[in-house]
């Protein structure tokens, strides 16, 4: 998905000095949120960070201890309405059903919970899952499962859908197809809010990211903005023969990293330096092999920012 610059259509949530906490412990330290109609919203974080705390109080599943909140245009007070939950769905980290129930009838279940739903037939082809409405859902493979989650997370036709790391320990073929399937309902009109660890996710479907860490957002941005900002260089990464002359490695200028027989090229302009480097190679009759371009990514950002040390 290629992110342009945001179209602000309206705010559907507002959160203002958010603060929660537990006993003594700050969880949250003042979090702001702004989240417009439409959008893919994603919230990063390393372990700890605050992030499952974040989204606990947005769904009306925790109170905040101080802030203020709005849904849709109306501040809320206390716990979130029932009218404001009609509008909301949620796929939490791990989704269980009931066993001994269809798929069909898991939908007609939750869509008993609600006022107005969309019919479990059409949920079911949004979710490519019509061929196993008749499947008991505890047989259904690991992406099958998640995407019956999401089909229940819009079943009552909801204005935000919240995703909490929908796509943890999935196979790359589910994840791509639940990333397929996230899309879509951004071309709805969706508005989506996403927590995910894998950075990779983020930067294909996000538009905005915000990261928190020890209970503050410490950055918030689109990928496209963090990464120019934080990223660092790219990188060109090659072998060659024959063997370089001194000269010839003095042509390629001082930002060359050499490590045996393997040259990496730090860069702030990827497409001009690829240019020069072929015609460097024409020019001192040099063959260039393995050549691999690296660019800076939301990982890297997300490193930079939280740090690389593990935690638990």
């Amino acid at each position: 998905m290629k992110h342009g610059k945001i179209q602000k259509h309206g705010k559907v949530i507002e959160v203002k000095n958010l603060k929660k906490f537990y006993g003594r412990f700050e969880a949250l330290k003042g979090i702001n949120i702004e989240l417009y109609k439409g959008e893919i919203f994603g919230f990063l974080g390393p372990n700890g960070a605050g992030k499952t705390t974040t989204l606990e109080i947005l769904e009306g599943l925790r109170r905040p201890s101080e802030g203020e909140m709005w849904f849709l245009g109306e501040k809320i007070h206390g716990d979130v309405p029932p009218k404001i939950k009609e509008k909301i769905g949620v796929v939490l980290q791990e989704t269980r059903f009931l066993d001994h129930l269809k798929v069909k009838e898991v939908l007609e279940l939750f869509a008993s919970f609600f006022k107005n739903s969309l019919g479990v037939k059409n949920v079911l082809r949004t979710v490519k899952l019509e061929e196993k409405e008749n499947t008991y859902s505890e047989n259904l493979s690991g992406g099958q499962k998640q995407r019956l989650a999401i089909a229940v997370s819009i079943i009552n036709d909801p204005e935000i859908i919240f995703l909490d790391e929908p796509t943890a320990g999935l196979d790359p073929q589910s994840r791509e197809s639940i990333w397929n399937l996230i899309e879509e309902l951004k071309s709805y009109g969706k508005t989506i809010f996403l927590t995910t660890h894998y950075m990779e996710e983020a930067q294909r479907l996000c538009d905005r990211v915000a990261i928190i860490d020890h209970g503050q957002i410490i950055e918030l941005g689109t990928p496209a903005e963090l990464i120019s900002k934080y990223g660092g260089k790219s990188e060109v990464d090659f072998e060659c023969s024959p063997t370089p002359t001194t000269v010839a490695l003095n042509a390629l200028g001082e930002n060359l990293i050499i490590s045996g027989d393997h040259f990496r090229i730090m860069t702030q302009n990827l497409t001009k330096t690829l240019e020069a480097l072929v015609l460097w190679s024409k020019k001192f009759d040099i063959s260039l092999t393995n050549v691999f371009l690296i660019e800076p990514n939301l990982e890297d950002v997300f490193l930079k920012l939280t740090g690389r040390g593990l935690r638990d």
